[in-house]
């Protein structure tokens, strides 16, 4: 209860984020906080396993940055879209000494430019989403699937981009990050042009159907793309496969629902 006071008391000054990712605050990580710092290194592993070094990479839904601060290890650029105001401002915070290395995008990624209504949980929670079938599902599922009442309290309006656009202003990128709380199928269906990687979240079975409309909009840029898929950081096939072996694996796997599928296009 104090700890949550102190953290109150300093977002309200805005000095939280500026302490939190301090450097004076990672030396105290790396001496009593040895989980923090191999939690990140096991992250950096994970994505050169299957990744070679890049000079660009889109993060889509950065929340806190944690993905982004893994990706400088890998590419010369980072480009970060993230809706969440509150999200945005620690982005700011976190990476204001990267700015030649790291951009961040105050906006949501779509299959169109405009607006769109943002389901709030809380500001800055990694729930929000564009995605009514994923609010629903955590409101309904919460307290059994994720020890924890879930309740979404208001609607935000947020500016969506696509891919595409994103590409016309920075350039193709190595690799695409996505993962947008079941928004994923409306991120893939706004680009028009294969990358040699990209990875999507899906929750299997609920999003089965979500899955398929991805994997056809991979087909669309790529007919030979190949696929792999991974589960707390790893890797569950020593190799990439066709679509037909992702499903199978995907149907018989005995590992968590959640997975990020991982994509290597050839074209």
């Amino acid at each position: 209860m104090i700890k949550k006071s102190i953290r109150n008391f300093l977002q309200k000054k805005e000095l939280y984020y500026p302490l939190k990712y301090s450097r004076w605050f990672g030396i105290y990580q790396a001496l009593f906080r040895r989980e923090a710092i191999e939690q990140q290194r096991a992250e950096i592993s994970f994505y050169k396993s299957f990744l070679p070094a890049c000079k660009l990479i889109f993060d889509i839904g950065a929340n806190d940055g944690h993905k982004t601060t893994a990706f400088l290890a890998l590419s010369d650029k980072v480009i970060c879209c993230e809706p969440d105001g509150e999200n945005f401002k620690l982005l700011r915070v976190r990476f204001r000494d990267q700015e030649k290395r790291v951009v961040i995008e105050n906006m949501a990624l779509s299959d169109k430019d405009g607006f769109a209504e943002m389901h709030i949980h809380h500001p800055g929670s990694a729930f929000n989403t564009l995605s009514s079938k994923w609010m629903k599902l955590l409101e309904d599922q919460g307290e059994s699937r994720w020890n924890e009442s879930i309740k979404f309290t208001r609607n935000e309006t947020v500016q969506t981009t696509t891919l595409d656009q994103l590409i016309v202003k920075y350039g193709r990128p190595d690799f695409i990050k996505i993962d947008v709380e079941g928004f994923e199928e409306h991120v893939l269906k706004g680009l028009s042009l294969p990358v040699p990687y990209l990875s999507f979240e899906t929750l299997v079975p609920d999003y089965n159907i979500e899955l398929q409309n991805c994997l056809n909009a991979i087909e669309v840029l790529d007919r030979n793309a190949k696929y792999n898929f991974a589960a707390n950081e790893k890797l569950i096939l020593p190799d990439y496969v066709s679509r037909y072996e992702l499903e199978h694996r995907l149907k018989t796997s005995d590992q968590a629902q959640s997975f990020e599928v991982i994509v290597k296009m050839t074209a």
